[in-house]
């Protein structure tokens, strides 16, 4: 580019032309270096993260490095409690924005905050001070507050570019129990299924929504049922099946409940749960452990067929992209058709090979799994004697409820709910002395009075 570049250390002016070769080589020596060392920096990380070791500049609010050595997370208890609160407002049902916009209100420093804090130092990077939904997602997502270490989610692009990129999830090495959890699997799993209920509530003028959004299923389509409120009378809430509400009809059936009679029915069920592990601990505890292990074997089994279905495909994938290869060679079918149905093809091929790889680390991840009767037991006898539903209840109780369509038969409507509970499914409560039994009866705008029997529920 016509500049003099002179180096005075390695004796190099490209005024003088013998200097051309001695550049070269330098370069290229310099370069290696920088490959090599940024080789051995990259084992020895490796290497601390298949050990369990925690790599990082600060960490993870709720945890501080032991005094002792560095690479160790121990409970922070300035900044636990914080993480604490977070999964808990979850649990009620707060939604991430939510949960920053309380912390942010009471003044609640934020993670680097904190971490400035402690180290005693001033946010000389101008970062924000202030608490997002980015952070609250990132934080209940994360397992360390399980116990367990997941590193190398993200590295540089190469030791040229040092851009940060997230690695794929096959990438990321997994230590568990490393140091001591900061929330228990209960908690975990519930704040995680709320995550896997993607439908969205409608609320009334009060603002509040149903605790029941995203658990209400309907078994003739399998879509969520969505929440509603009457327009005259905000005080008459109820659920009805989306795919059936938006048009397209996909589902024959309402599947319309009322939410306050749904309340009181699932508060029953709860208590009449509760009473049964308190007062018959062992046939509980029976029943329960085979529950677990149909329901196991039964999500084992579904997701091995749908496997198998998957590689007969992709099988059967292979041979239609063969015989439609030869087709086009032997000019059976125009490039323009091929190109087209190939695309197709592979685009198929694709999304089944993602489908594929779920499966396999799900059924892998599922072998030698049990439920632990203890902490599931533990989680039910909380709830004796609740006076209200609540959403954290219903987070750790339930995984799901079937509504079916209300049916009219020798003049008398039944509608039939079943309640899916975690790690047992379906359960129903035997009759005995000491569980309570009662009727329920709900008068409706109409005067209609709609009553609950147990004998009328498929549980």
């Amino acid at each position: 580019m016509g500049c003099r570049f002179i180096a005075l250390n390695d004796g190099v002016d490209t005024i003088h032309k013998n200097n051309e070769m001695l550049v070269i080589l330098k370069n290229v020596m310099n370069d290696l270096y920088a490959r090599d060392t940024s080789s051995k920096i990259r084992a020895v990380k490796q290497s601390a993260f298949r050990t369990g070791k925690y790599v990082g500049c600060y960490a993870p609010i709720g945890y501080r490095k032991s005094s002792a050595d560095k690479h160790i997370l121990e409970i922070d208890p300035v900044t636990a409690p914080v993480v604490l609160r977070i999964f808990d407002m979850r649990l009620q049902g707060d939604s991430f924005r939510k949960i920053a916009r309380t912390l942010n209100e009471e003044g609640v420093p934020s993670p680097r905050s904190f971490y400035y804090m402690a180290e005693g130092r001033p946010n000389l990077r101008g970062e924000t001070p202030y608490w997002n939904d980015v952070t609250v997602k990132t934080i209940l997502r994360n397992e360390v507050y399980l116990g367990h270490m997941v590193q190398n989610k993200t590295g540089t692009v190469s030791y040229k570019v040092h851009k940060q990129v997230s690695k794929p999830k096959e990438d990321w090495i997994k230590v568990e129990h490393t140091h001591e959890p900061l929330v228990s699997q209960e908690v975990w799993d519930a704040v995680q299924r709320r995550d896997n209920h993607p439908s969205k509530g409608r609320s009334g003028s009060d603002g509040v929504i149903s605790l029941f959004v995203g658990v209400l299923k309907g078994p003739e389509c399998g879509g969520n049922l969505n929440f509603h409120f009457d327009q005259g009378n905000h005080a008459i809430r109820f659920f009805s099946c989306q795919n059936h509400n938006s048009g397209l009809r996909k589902c024959s059936k309402t599947h319309y409940i009322r939410l306050e009679f749904l309340e009181r029915v699932v508060l029953y069920e709860v208590n009449r749960l509760a009473c049964f592990a308190n007062e018959y601990e062992g046939d509980f505890i029976k029943a329960m452990m085979g529950r677990s292990a149909k329901v196991t074997e039964n999500e084992r089994a579904r997701k091995q067929r749908e496997l198998d279905g998957l590689l007969a495909r992709d099988k059967e994938l292979d041979g239609l992209f063969e015989r439609l290869y030869e087709d086009n060679v032997s000019q059976k079918i125009s490039d323009a058709r091929f190109a087209k149905m190939s695309q197709r093809y592979e685009q198929e091929q694709g999304e089944n090979a993602k489908r594929i790889k779920a499966l396999r680390l799900e059924l892998k991840k599922s072998e030698g799994q049990r439920m632990d009767v203890d902490t599931f037991l533990e989680t039910v006898r909380r709830y004796t004697n609740a006076t209200e539903i609540t959403q954290r209840m219903v987070a750790e109780l339930i995984d799901h409820i079937d509504v079916y369509h209300a049916e009219k038969q020798d003049g008398v409507t039944t509608q039939h709910i079943t309640i899916y509970y975690n790690c047992i499914g379906t359960f129903s409560v035997p009759d005995r002395r000491k569980i309570p039994a009662a009727e329920i009866t709900m008068g409706t705008r109409k005067g209609v009075a709609v009553s609950y029997s147990r004998s009328r529920i498929a549980v």
